[in-house]
């Protein structure tokens, strides 16, 4: 899903390998950057917390002990791998389509040729830094828990045994 989302500002070079980079220039998605990425992130946690809220359920309804602290850490990092190859492969495809192929058209820009990375403008370095937003967002969505099992020790008035 990362790379898909990935593929507003690199697109035009995927798609004129195929034959159809007109078709893909007259869309003008790269106008879209913002929101192609904030989509791809929400869909990298959604589909991330859907798995292993899934996961858990099935746990819990099997009477396995389920330790909702390491499925969540699990979640987080694959949610955290899942945003990290996308911005990897924005950043390089907007660097191939900007500093290296169409480096006469757009290197002369400052905010191409001053940017961080040359070829990528630092807004688009700011969108794609807010993606990672979503990991808190996905550390405090719930997942299934154990329901709480009785204690036959304590009393359940919550008044203490008097000897």
């Amino acid at each position: 899903m990362g790379l898909l989302a990935s593929l507003c500002c690199g697109g035009g070079l995927v798609f004129a390998a195929i034959g159809l980079g007109a078709v893909y220039g007259a869309l003008q998605v790269s106008r879209y950057i913002p929101q192609a990425l904030a989509s791809g992130a929400i869909l990298i946690a959604l589909v991330n917390w859907i798995y292993y809220r899934r996961k858990a359920a099935r746990m819990v309804a099997g009477h396995v002990d389920c330790d909702c602290g390491v499925l969540r850490r699990a979640m987080l990092l694959s949610g955290f791998l899942g945003l990290a190859m996308m911005a990897v492969s924005f950043v390089f495809l907007e660097w191939l389509n900007h500093a290296v192929v169409n480096a006469a058209r757009f290197m002369g820009h400052h905010q191409f040729g001053g940017a961080v990375i040359p070829g990528v403008p630092n807004s688009h370095l700011a969108y794609l830094a807010a993606t990672f937003l979503v990991l808190p967002l996905l550390a405090i969505l719930p997942l299934p828990q154990q329901p709480a099992r009785a204690n036959p020790d304590r009393a359940s008035s919550g008044q203490g045994v008097t000897s």
